[in-house]
């Protein structure tokens, strides 16, 4: 005489020693319950990975924002700020773009200060995340101040270049 499927349970105590219960695959909606737990878990998987990675409009809009920002008023810059490198990477955290849960972000100072056409002399950062080939190079001026015990405030001019540096 044999049991209908229907007539399993749910939910049955494991057999293998550990005396856990799990989903009944025997049973119809156990089935349904493991597949839908598979699902679940596909499912936030995907939604941790795509809240963490940047796309191209999110960093191009983020790295525009920050150029702003950062144009916007006067920075005091001291031994303890970390310099132009840490005020545009902190820019771009606070610009409202990009993943909601992080994302790897780079900001590299390219080579020494180059001169510009009218003569000024500009710092060259590269800006790109990590999900993503799109870079952006951002022009500043004036140069960044030597380190040293006092602060030093500046008023910054910001260019943004698509492309690296």
């Amino acid at each position: 005489m044999s049991r209908d499927r229907d007539d399993e349970p749910i939910i049955i105590r494991e057999k293998w020693g550990t005396n856990r219960y799990v989903y009944n695959p025997n049973n119809p909606i156990g089935v349904a319950l493991i597949i839908g737990s598979l699902l679940f878990a596909v499912g936030g998987i995907y939604y941790l990975h795509a809240s963490s990675s940047w796309s191209e409009g999110e960093l191009s809009d983020a790295v525009r924002v920050a150029a702003r920002d950062l144009e916007e008023h006067p920075r005091t810059l001291g031994s303890w700020t970390g310099g132009y490198e840490s005020l545009i990477r902190d820019a771009l955290k606070d610009s409202g773009e990009g993943p909601s849960a992080g994302g790897v972000l780079h900001v590299d100072k390219r080579t020494a200060t180059s001169a510009e056409k009218d003569g000024s002399s500009v710092e060259r950062f590269e800006v790109s995340a990590k999900d993503v080939d799109a870079a952006f190079c951002l022009s500043v001026s004036p140069p960044e101040p030597e380190p040293g015990l006092t602060s030093v405030t500046v008023s910054l001019s910001v260019s943004v270049e698509e492309g690296g540096c």
